[in-house]
């Protein structure tokens, strides 16, 4: 997977570099905190866990005065939540949790509306779009208590087919869609380098645990852009 980022990020910066009016290149990195939201009679979250996102970003700049650019980009996610069961009266007592450990391979697509750069070098702007997470590896720490069996408790473990209290979760899903904003400044230091810090939400769209739609589960993340621009 490093190799594979290494040779995406060097054909990013030679196309670049072939194109430098229309095409800005940089590497980002994105410290934040996310969540799981679920709707579902049997399975709540539980808390929020550290996140981070790091990778290679480029924007097209689509208009004369470079105020509006597709953005893009091949990032890696690390990220989860956790999640409990719930107990009801029609179902004996017991319980459940799971904090994921997931990593992704990701390609954002947004579109990005840049102010005029202002008498101290600052340009401020904001974006709307869509993130494509395609799972590489999911871990977690569990615990299953359950009326008559032995408890089980786990650490780092792979997510696969969990006895869940009342039910089973079979995994994390392999794709994940999700909405998001963002907006910031862009500090230039030179003629080809620009400075970038700003915060983002994301909000997803698609189930991110895969037991054929029984529990709805989508993941949510704030955090902190800090970027630099060639």
């Amino acid at each position: 997977m490093k190799r594979s980022l290494l040779i995406i990020t060097l054909l990013l910066f030679s196309f670049s570099s072939f194109a430098q009016t229309n095409v800005r290149f940089g590497f980002t990195t994105s410290p934040g905190i996310s969540w799981y939201s679920a709707d579902s009679k049997y399975l709540d979250s539980k808390g929020t866990r550290f996140s981070f996102n790091y990778g290679a970003i480029v924007d097209l700049v689509i208009d004369n005065n470079e105020r509006y650019t597709i953005s893009s980009g091949i990032t890696i996610d690390m990220s989860g939540g956790k999640l409990a069961g719930i107990s009801s009266d029609s179902i004996p007592l017991g319980s459940s949790s799971l904090t994921t450990k997931v990593q992704y391979l990701e390609i954002p697509l947004s579109l990005k509306l840049r102010s005029n750069e202002s008498a101290n070098n600052l340009t401020y702007y904001g974006s709307l779009g869509i993130v494509n997470s395609f799972r590489i590896r999911s871990r977690g720490d569990y615990e299953y208590n359950s009326v008559g069996e032995e408890s089980v408790s786990e650490e780092n473990i792979k997510v696969n087919n969990l006895p869940f209290y009342p039910s089973n979760i079979k995994k994390i899903s392999p794709y994940h869609l999700a909405l998001q904003f963002e907006g910031g400044v862009e500090f230039r230091v030179s003629d080809n380098t620009a400075l970038v810090g700003g915060l983002y939400f994301r909000n997803g769209f698609t189930n991110v645990v895969d037991d054929n739609d029984k529990e709805r589960v989508v993941a949510r993340a704030i955090g902190l852009r800090v970027a630099v621009m060639f």
